[in-house]
């Protein structure tokens, strides 16, 4: 249970933890158990996405940590269930939000590192920690991104361009100032184009370095299968739309992807992924493939 603080050791911030998940209800019970060893966390807000009621009996458990469950009975992907969980804790009066992926553990310390980072830099609206593979190797580090929209998951850039979603720190100033995630992309992408709205509202995008968060591979990779690549494939096409300069660069980027599959004599699938990043260059609010039914793939 997340520490009762009196009011004379209370800290100065209400920081609430937002955790999604779907379909893992193992990696959220431990996420949510290691969540609440930080005594800097006053509220963890869990949010099932695509609900059966397999994680409210897990959660129901004996010694559970005190937590707030939201569940949803579609799944919107990523960005939305989120966004449930941003609201709840905006709600709540947080002044900064932990959100974190169920499969990625906080070293001790990490949640009072990233918040320095806004102590030291007013103008600082998100930090990211250095996540790193469940072997210690970097993952991910001040992402910076060049021309032509090469991606550089380790920069180790101190305001990078974007920082990832599977661990942030994020102030309440700066949801209220540019919005949400942008529930158009259902997964991937999405903390691109945050980091654009966020430098394009004046604030800087931030990475605590010794803050660090060992990330295993989703689960949720390997029970959607080949969906995942659309979703890229498509969250890329909506950048480019937003983002001329990307434009050619992320067209070469899906002929490449496409070519990859053609290789493998993998056609339909390769014709998907075109459509999918041809409905994102679009700005299509319900790509292709999402009108295919689950029953049809792999593909």
């Amino acid at each position: 249970m997340v520490a009762q603080l009196d009011e004379a050791s209370k800290p100065k911030h209400t920081i609430a933890a937002v955790v999604l998940n779907w379909r893992d209800a193992s990696n959220t019970t431990e996420c949510l158990a290691s969540l609440a060893q930080d005594a800097e966390l006053d509220r963890l807000v869990i949010v099932d996405n695509e609900s059966d009621g397999s994680l409210r009996q897990a959660l129901s458990a004996p010694g559970t940590p005190e937590h707030v469950l939201l569940e949803r009975a579609e799944n919107g992907g990523f960005s939305a269930g989120v966004n449930v969980g941003l609201r709840h804790a905006l709600g709540a009066g947080a002044d900064f939000v932990l959100v974190i992926n169920n499969d990625a553990r906080l070293s001790p310390g990490a949640v009072s590192t990233m918040l320095a980072e806004f102590e030291r830099d007013a103008t600082v609206g998100i930090v990211g920690p250095a996540i790193v593979n469940e072997d210690g190797s970097p993952q991910a580090l001040g992402p910076r991104i060049s021309f032509p929209l090469r991606i550089d998951e380790t920069a180790g850039s101190a305001h990078p361009d974007f920082v990832t979603w599977a661990c942030v720190l994020v102030s309440r100033q700066l949801l209220e100032a540019v919005g949400l995630l942008d529930e158009t992309f259902f997964m991937y992408w999405e903390d691109v184009e945050f980091g654009y709205r966020t430098r394009a509202a004046g604030f800087r995008l931030a990475v605590a370095p010794r803050a660090t968060v060992a990330h295993a591979v989703s689960s949720s990779h390997s029970i959607a299968g080949d969906r995942v690549q659309l979703y890229s494939a498509y969250g890329l096409g909506r950048i480019a739309a937003r983002h001329r300069p990307f434009l050619i660069a992320s067209g070469i980027r899906a002929v490449l992807r496409v070519g990859k599959r053609l290789a493998a004599r993998r056609v339909r699938f390769a014709r998907d992924i075109w459509l999918a990043y041809r409905d994102g260059l679009r700005e299509t609010e319900q790509p292709a493939f999402e009108r295919v039914t689950k029953e049809s793939w792999p593909r």
